[in-house]
């Protein structure tokens, strides 16, 4: 669908057109940097709190096994029991870190991301049909 660029009936409204579309594409653009940048980052965090998580239910898993097994008075048991604590506690940490840097929000992130760039595309086909209707017009 094209702009409603017969609304610019002379050279100088072109103009100021013109020079609003490009404050919004700077603008735009360092938001693109921006969310590609935290993007990136958003996204390698989900995956090494998903890569942990899945590592810490291992132990877990494994920790309490050992423990099943372990008599009370086991040289091992206190240890072990720390570990587990210790795990334990550090997958509840990352589970609730989940909720600020998880999938979700690297999800979030990619979905601006992709807005700003479909905004970007918009703003810069626009300013073609700006700068061809400016050319049709009288100086």
């Amino acid at each position: 669908m094209a702009f409603p660029v017969e609304l610019l009936t002379d050279r100088a409204m072109c103009d100021t057109a013109l020079a609003d579309l490009q404050t919004e594409l700077d603008d735009l653009t360092f938001r693109q940097t921006s969310y590609d940048h935290r993007d990136d980052k958003a996204t390698a965090r989900a995956t090494d709190i998903s890569a942990e998580i899945i590592i810490l239910d291992q132990d877990i898993s494994s920790l309490t096994a050992q423990l099943a097994t372990l008599a009370s008075d086991s040289k091992y048991r206190l240890r072990r029991e720390a570990e587990l604590r210790a795990a334990v506690k550090r997958r509840g940490d990352l589970g609730a870190a989940q909720t600020t840097r998880g999938p979700v929000v690297a999800f979030r992130l990619a979905v601006d991301l992709r807005q700003v760039v479909a905004q970007v595309t918009e703003l810069t086909q626009a300013k073609t049909e700006v700068t061809a209707h400016r050319a049709t017009l009288p100086a």
